[in-house]
């Protein structure tokens, strides 16, 4: 069973990282048309760099031999990596808000003065929960490739 929902979740990073650099594309597009194109560019980039990683974590898990993933692991990997999609909006949100506050660096080169506090409140929650979610992904994904087939043969 948990070869399968392995398998399955593999497929849907994939398609999920694949639709991310589509949607990063087409966002790379109207950049210019925002009150804020420094962090519509901002978004643009994170867009087609979460949807590489993405990408790449769904093919790694669909190689058997180097990981085997329990169906809570693919649970935890699956939505830790799904929670980016909250955050990529929230980003192409800012854009038209130019909150300033959890992304202080691209929002100085905005020259974002800061939105109204539900908007930072909102973009704070998208980026700090999710943070959360990728961390526990991450973790899962390095525990199983060390503890991986290939790993225990070459001991």
């Amino acid at each position: 069973m948990a070869d399968s929902t392995q398998a399955t979740t593999g497929l849907s990073l994939i398609r999920s990282g694949v639709s991310l650099q589509l949607f990063g594309l087409l966002w790379g597009m109207i950049v210019q048309l925002t009150p804020f194109p420094r962090l519509a560019l901002t978004a643009h980039i994170q867009l087609m760099v979460e949807g590489s990683m993405i990408l790449g974590a769904g093919l790694l898990i669909r190689q058997p031999k180097l990981l085997k993933l329990s169906t809570l692991e693919s649970s935890i990997v699956w939505w830790g990596l799904a929670f980016v999609w909250i955050t990529m909006l929230a980003e192409c949100t800012n854009a038209f808000w130019g909150t300033n506050q959890i992304l202080p660096i691209a929002a100085a080169a905005a020259g974002a003065k800061g939105a109204v506090p539900w908007q930072e409140q909102i973009m704070t929650i998208t980026h700090v929960l999710p943070s959360v979610g990728l961390i526990g992904s991450f973790a899962v994904l390095v525990l199983a490739v060390f503890r991986g087939e290939d790993t225990k043969k070459t001991k």
